[in-house]
């Protein structure tokens, strides 16, 4: 029976993924077969037992909404708080709509009345700037809770900011590889 690696696998289901077949990546079959794979017989697809680089993957919400922050000099609980913010407003889809079609996008933003545009709300990146400058409006860093509270009614004690801190802090991944990324999230 032949023995096939985790390697040889590997190469073989990326190689049907890339439409090739085992001579154009080994020079023949009998590489494959012999067991006999080297560096210089994978060729330029794969060197070791290392994953197979494919296509880029997008950049997921975290990683979007923290490049976002440090850009505005805040650190990564600012992230944390928008992350909150898009899963209580949206569920993190770039589409949503809400409060009878006037909130629409990933922070849900009555974009009319800010007088914003409707692709910016649906785009992460610039929702996240313009939700960082309304938090700062209302006292953001200083007052945080307050801040964020506003973006959905200041002063209505309906527990929105806690929620939103809390599903900050735990949907926050260390991985970011495990995050939802962009291109799922806006369906």
């Amino acid at each position: 029976m032949l023995k096939t690696s985790r390697f040889t696998f590997k190469l073989l289901k990326t190689a049907l993924c890339l439409g090739l077949t085992t001579s154009m990546l080994f020079g023949g079959q009998n590489a494959v077969l012999a067991g006999n794979l080297t560096d210089s017989s994978v060729g330029p697809l794969m060197r070791d037992d290392s994953e197979v680089a494919g296509p880029e993957q997008p950049a997921s919400v975290q990683d979007i909404l923290l490049s976002v922050c440090k850009t505005r000099g805040y650190s990564e609980e600012c992230a944390k708080i928008l992350l909150g913010m898009s899963w209580k407003e949206s569920r993190h889809v770039a589409t949503a709509i809400g409060d009878n079609g006037r909130a629409q996008g990933w922070f849900q933003i009555h974009y009319r009345l800010h007088g914003i545009s409707l692709h910016c709300a649906q785009d992460l990146g610039c929702s996240a700037n313009w939700t960082i400058s309304y938090m700062e409006n209302n006292g953001y860093p200083k007052y945080v809770k307050y801040a964020v509270q506003c973006h959905n009614g200041c002063g209505i004690k309906n527990g929105y900011a806690s929620s939103v801190l809390w599903n900050g802090q735990r949907l926050w991944k260390t991985d970011t590889n495990t995050d939802v990324q962009v291109a799922v999230a806006t369906r």
